[in-house]
């Protein structure tokens, strides 16, 4: 995998666009267009936000090695990536949400 499919494929899967992750890492929105498209590459520093931006690895995005995701210390005490995963769409919800979570989780333990 190459580096505009990497860029385009971790901008997608934060459900980014173009425009949104550009304002974040502060270029134009043609210029990230570039970046995926092969026309330009991105500055090492623009790589580096971009990484910090959609929680990947700067590694990966760089240079298509280890692991795209940066670990975390959910996943330091997760058996499985289900545990994993389901940390992580936890962290992501509101409090009104993790409680009616929990609620269901009690019910059926």
């Amino acid at each position: 995998m190459n580096l505009t499919t990497r860029i385009l494929r971790a901008r997608k899967e934060k459900r980014l666009s173009q425009q949104a992750l550009a304002d974040l890492i502060g270029v134009s929105r043609s210029a990230l267009a570039q970046w995926e498209t092969e026309m330009s590459s991105p500055s090492l520093e623009n790589l580096r936000k971009m990484a910090e931006i959609l929680e990947i690895s700067f590694e990966w995005v760089a240079t298509g090695r280890g692991n795209q995701y940066l670990t975390s210390p959910v996943d330091s005490i997760c058996d499985t990536e289900v545990d994993s995963e389901i940390l992580r769409a936890l962290n992501r919800m509101n409090l009104k949400k993790k409680r009616a979570i929990l609620n269901v989780m009690k019910a059926m333990a």
